[in-house]
């Protein structure tokens, strides 16, 4: 019986599977999208976590960072309850030359680790022990496509890799192969160096605040007390000047939260948005109720067509319960048909999305799965009831003589349900628009620097005598045909300097020190990349005083407390480290976008003091007009620096990628918010059809009394745009405050303008006149006498 009811209203049945199929595949494709941004860590041990460094003068925060120094580890397992183990990894100038025989590669993360960094964490050791392979000193491990690239089909178990260092070249001996991270960790590495490797004044060193920490804590133990009682703990070590007047803490955090957690500096993984998972985890949800309502609002609005039926029933002895499982067997089979066909969309798109739209995985597990069937399974349930109530609840005296009509309270009801995915729409087209905006005004904005034909070069790893053949070597580069020119430094623009140093004003006391972050550079860097100078000069080579002298912008202009860029030229600051004499300020250069708009200016010291070995040179940046750059620049590479691989980028789309995330979050609003605009239209398209079709004879009377084509248009297409009006009321001030939550995750942002607000209104209203116009205007043109020859 409900396949014969169904067969029989193909236009109805069609409508109501397509919409539920796409609201049930865009909710299982969030679903598992969002599962997997989840999902992150949550295959290790539990009670794990990070212990973080933040630093505070009085009751102000003023640095907040996600590293810790080695020593902190051990004086917390020492001297505070609640430890049960701790592990450490090492990420400082973790981007390293690896070599075997002829085989060299730079690899991105090679780091050292404690000697319990596989029994900590669930990383699973295809070769190797887990207790032992990271012991001794000079072993490494690494991954297994590492041991492919290296080695081949080859065992790779006692073979020894060079890794180059900051100090010069590690001779490390294989001793375990470990499985290729997943991509739902925070942690990405392909090499592990053991800790005892590591010199022996740095493994508990506390005053460089380059590694990750990690403790287990034991069950019930207080976070809280742990917390509170390092300040007390790092009295005891922070021996040395450097930020001795700032009260040193940890922040404890859980292992899973990370990811999601909001960037902070020195963070190496890419972070993911808290918020936009969550965004869209409603999203998720607001398209598969408005798949529901669609189907509720056509079941009920058929109500008419089927009350003749139920009233024969009844009469014929019906039961309700009856009559209510019918009705909720056909909203099953409804459901169930669109569930199959949402399979093969969901199939389909999710490698799409991942191929062109940057998304980072999905995830299906158990729990996803779960989830799916428990709500499809409610919403199978409540999208029949209502519909199936209303039918049974008919008096068959009533409806057998014809009389049968809505109720006020029924109409009220399809008309909030409309209403519901109105507004909904409207929400999703303000943040479209918002999403969009931000993305324009980022592109458009100038980040005072010149990124254009600017090809880096990554500086080569230790033992290449950098110092002595820079120089000549950038004599090479310019040399070629079409570079124009050439400079070093320690970050690109795009790149965190995530080199600190604590300095202060030139007879300043030592507790007027703050943080600043130093930027190795040479005499041409300024004018390479295009720096405004606001006050005084940059570096010149003709005047070998400059290397003792640093360029500011602006922020650490205001951070050492000068009061103005004119005021600060030809004073002097103290740099950490340097105690012998202070550096004198030569000029400053206005606030640049050394990272993306979503981040603030941070105070940068330009410098070249060859004390300051601590700031090493990272990067070649070559400008140069060809098209071909690469092939022109490799013999030159080649030829000084032959033991270091040549790896390089086009400074521009590495400056882009920043927006990676912003890009693949907009794109994947835009899709889902049409494919929720789209359901939203077939059930306004079916119920436009469905209640014309029931006015036929009403609008066959008013055309017949004088009614003109306009006036029956603007009386079908009225009640549509009203109730839009209605619902803009409500609906734009909730995406306003859900925009500008949004909008705080970013130091530089659009302007929020009256227009983002109409126009969301305009194009709602032109997408439900456009879907009903047609519909409405047949209905307007018809003949009179077609509709009233059978009164």
């Amino acid at each position: 019986m409900t396949w014969r009811h169904l067969s029989r209203h193909k236009t109805y049945t069609a409508l109501n599977v397509l919409g539920l199929a796409l609201g049930i595949a865009s909710f299982v494709l969030i679903g598992g999208y969002t599962r997997f941004e989840r999902s992150f860590d949550r295959m290790h041990a539990p009670n794990i976590y990070r212990v973080e460094s933040r630093f505070y003068r009085g009751n102000d925060m003023t640095d907040d960072w996600p590293t810790s120094t080695n020593g902190y580890a051990p004086a917390i397992k020492d001297n505070l309850s609640g430890i049960a183990s701790y592990t450490r990894i090492n990420w400082y100038n973790s981007e390293r030359v690896v070599r075997y025989g002829e085989v060299k590669f730079r690899e991105e993360h090679v780091c050292y680790a404690d000697s319990n960094f596989f029994s900590f964490f669930a990383y699973p050791l295809l070769k190797g022990d887990p207790a032992t392979v990271l012991r001794e000193v000079n072993t490494i491990v690494l991954s297994a496509s590492a041991a492919r690239k290296y080695f081949g089909q080859a065992d790779p178990m006692g073979r020894i890799l060079d890794v180059s260092t900051e100090a010069g070249t590690l001779h490390c001996a294989v001793t375990g192969v470990f499985k290729d991270i997943p991509s739902n960790s925070t942690m990405q590495f392909s090499f592990l160096i053991s800790w005892a490797t590591t010199p022996e004044w740095l493994k508990r060193f506390w005053y460089m605040h380059e590694s990750y920490t990690f403790v287990q804590l034991t069950p019930g133990a207080d976070i809280h007390a742990i917390e509170a009682g390092f300040p007390a703990v790092a009295e005891r070590y922070k021996t040395g000047p450097a930020l001795k007047d700032l009260r040193w803490a940890i922040h404890l955090v859980p292992l899973p939260d990370i990811h999601l957690n909001p960037a902070k500096s020195y963070e190496i993984e890419v972070k993911g948005n808290r918020f936009a998972i969550d965004l869209l985890d409603v999203i998720a949800y607001l398209i598969l109720l408005i798949a529901c309502v669609n189907y509720i609002n056509l079941a009920t609005t058929k109500a008419l067509d089927r009350a003749r039926e139920v009233g024969i029933r009844k009469v014929s002895g019906a039961l309700p319960a009856f009559l209510v499982a019918q009705f909720l067997a056909e909203s099953a089979g409804i459901f169930l048909c669109a569930a199959f066909l949402a399979l093969p969309v969901v199939a389909f798109s999710g490698p799409w999305l991942v191929e062109h739209f940057g998304v980072s995985g999905f995830l299906f597990d158990w729990m996803v799965v779960l989830r799916i069937a428990v709500l499809l399974t409610v919403a199978a349930l409540a999208s029949g009831i209502y519909p199936a109530l209303v039918l049974v609840r008919l008096q068959p005296a009533i409806v057998l003589k014809g009389r049968f009509t809505f109720s006020a309270r029924g109409v009220r009801m399809r008309k909030a349900m409309v209403a519901f995915q109105f507004g909904a729409s409207l929400v999703l087209i303000a943040g479209t628009i918002a999403v969009y905006r931000q993305m324009d005004f980022m592109s458009r904005q100038n980040t005072g620097v010149r990124l254009a034909q600017t090809v880096v070069v990554k500086a080569p790893g230790a033992g290449s005598d950098l110092n002595h053949k820079m120089p000549d070597a950038k004599t090479a580069f310019l040399a070629l045909p079409g570079v124009i020119s050439v400079t070093a430094s320690g970050a690109v623009p795009g790149k965190e300097v995530a080199t600190f140093g604590a300095n202060r004003r030139y007879g300043a006391p030592k507790s007027d020190e703050r943080l600043y972050e130093m930027l190795r550079v040479d005499h041409d860097f300024i004018d390479a990349y295009g720096l405004q100078l606001v006050a005084g000069r940059g570096f010149d080579i003709t005047r070998p005083g400059d290397s003792t002298g640093v360029v500011l912008n602006e922020s650490a202009v205001r951070q050492f407390g000068f009061a103005s860029p004119a005021a600060a030229v030809g004073q002097k600051v103290w740099l950490e480290t340097i105690d012998s004499r202070p550096d004198v300020v030569l000029g400053v250069v206005r606030d640049y976008h050394q990272q993306s708009l979503q981040k603030p200016f941070t105070p940068i010291v330009l410098c070249m003091d060859p004390k300051l070995g601590w700031v090493p040179v990272k990067y070649f940046s070559i400008k140069i007009a060809s098209t071909d750059a690469p092939a022109l620049l490799k013999p030159v590479w080649d030829r000084f620096f032959p033991e270091s691989s040549f790896d390089f980028f086009y400074l521009d789309d590495f400056y882009s990628r920043q927006y990676r995330q912003e890009i693949q979050f907009s794109r994947t609003i835009l899709v889902f918010s049409s494919l929720a605009i789209l359901i939203a239209c077939m059930g306004l398209l079916g119920l436009t059809a469905y209640t014309t079709a029931r006015r036929t004879k009403e609008i066959g009377v008013r055309k017949v009394l004088g009614a003109s084509v306009r006036h029956i248009l603007g009386l079908l297409t009225w009640d549509v745009v009203r109730l839009i009006l209605w619902c803009s009321l409500g609906a734009l001030p909730l995406a306003f405050l859900v925009i500008r939550r949004w909008l705080d995750g970013y130091a530089f942002r659009a302007p929020l303008t009256w227009w983002q607000w109409v126009v969301p209104v305009v194009v709602l209203v032109f997408i439900a006149l456009g879907t009903t116009g047609w519909l409405s205007f047949r209905a307007a043109v018809a003949r009179p006498v077609d509709s009233l020859k059978e009164e």
